[in-house]
């Protein structure tokens, strides 16, 4: 399997709803060269934005804008790496901005405090210019968990009618069903390729 250099995918959505899972499945695919680089947002690839998003899940954060922007740091940071690997070999990203909007904006209510206008001019600051190819959008949950409030879904699904073209809702499947739904789906926007010949 060959992912389009240039490309960017991204998995997004709720906790617990099997982004992970889809993400550590991609990393188990033989990937023809140039191998695409995988990814976690906010933690990244520096060891900077490890800990800090360290800080941000096992620290107590009392103000939901420090959380964002904590976030939003090590989206800055870490920025000129992933465009760096997408023109090479093309980056499989397990959450983006949207997450941001999601949760801040949406689920900690953030747009009943601050101004629209200065809230997404910080996420454009970071990721103005930069689009996705395609983002799976996974809003059904597996497990509970107390951060999946329901303003985070109509965040979700606000951001989704924005940009329908963008968003692809993943269904309730099985995890290999899922990474054949994920896989096809590519390959339908032509972001992946299977060699019909692989080297044995």
């Amino acid at each position: 399997m060959r992912l389009r250099p240039g490309a960017l995918v991204v998995l997004e959505g709720l906790d617990r709803a099997g982004k992970s899972t889809q993400q550590a499945a991609f990393a188990r695919v033989r990937w023809d060269p140039p191998e695409p680089l995988l990814v976690h947002m906010p933690s990244g690839l520096t060891d900077l934005t490890q800990a800090l998003y360290r800080i941000t899940e096992q620290q107590s954060i009392s103000s939901p804008l420090a959380r964002q922007l904590l976030h939003l740091a090590c989206h800055a940071e870490n920025l000129p790496l992933l465009v760096e690997a997408r023109r090479s070999s093309g980056v499989i990203l397990d959450r983006w901005w949207w997450s941001t909007v999601a949760y801040g904006w949406f689920g900690a209510d953030l747009r009943t405090k601050m101004a629209e206008s200065a809230f997404f001019g910080a996420i454009d600051l970071v990721w103005g210019g930069v689009r996705a190819d395609v983002l799976f959008l996974f809003l059904s949950s597996f497990d509970d968990d107390p951060h999946n409030l329901p303003p985070v879904v109509e965040g979700y699904k606000w951001l989704a009618e924005q940009q329908p073209d963008l968003a692809v809702e993943v269904p309730v499947l099985k995890p290999d069903e899922t990474f054949a739904f994920l896989t096809n789906e590519l390959r339908r926007r032509s972001l992946i390729e299977v060699d019909p010949y692989p080297s044995s």
